[in-house]
């Protein structure tokens, strides 16, 4: 199975992107992943989030799986190959966070199988001009999708879109406001840049470390 890991990191994500990669590549080597990270947008006269989508559509017609990972998150745990989630009928791999009385679906991270439902959907989000400059972008357009309305965030009608989508444990895509007792990934949206980047280069020094200590 042809596996790849993508990223963008643009602007001031340019330096996030270049802590966190340290960690994609550990996890990248271990389980067989080509990587395509990014520092130029490739769609910028739209919100720099909206770039996965397009990153995303373009992979999927050379690999059969790919593994989006925001530029603000590092694998910290390289033991599970997040591929293993893969189950037949299911496209789309995400976590769905729980917070403040609601379960929002977390586009961070995406695990991606490739086939004509997924480039469906990607060109569904990207179709939906609705939520261009929305505060949560492309993430958006997918709860709409999905079935979701907002706000504050309610599962409303179990669409088809709905119906191939596994919510894979939050080790997979750990935030503060639902963080994991064992995170494989930590993300940091939301937080300043300095945050962002003094975490993630904690992070990283925790995989260089644990990854040496075999």
């Amino acid at each position: 199975m042809r596996k790849v890991l993508c990223s963008i990191g643009s602007g001031p994500h340019e330096e996030l992107l270049e802590v966190a990669s340290e960690t994609y590549r550990v996890f990248a080597d271990r389980h067989g992943y080509d990587l395509e990270l990014r520092t130029e947008l490739l769609v910028p006269e739209r919100p720099a989030s909206w770039s996965k989508v397009v990153l995303l559509r373009q992979l999927l017609d050379e690999y059969d799986f790919a593994f989006w990972i925001d530029a603000d998150a590092a694998i910290v745990d390289v033991s599970v190959d997040v591929a293993d989630e893969m189950e037949r009928g299911k496209f789309l791999y995400v976590v769905a966070h729980e917070y403040d009385d609601q379960v929002v679906p977390n586009l961070g991270v995406i695990g991606m199988k490739t086939g004509r439902r997924a480039r469906k959907f990607l060109d569904l989000l990207w179709n939906d001009t609705r939520y261009i400059d929305h505060k949560w972008w492309e993430n958006a357009a997918a709860l709409r999708l999905l079935g979701y309305d907002f706000e504050p965030v309610v599962h409303e009608t179990t669409t088809p879109w709905f119906r191939r989508t596994k919510f894979i444990p939050k080790a997979w895509n750990s935030i503060a406001a639902d963080a994991a007792e064992h995170p494989r990934i930590n993300h940091y949206p939301g937080r300043s840049h300095e945050f962002r980047l003094e975490h993630l280069r904690s992070d990283a020094e925790h995989l260089r470390s644990s990854v040496a200590a075999g």
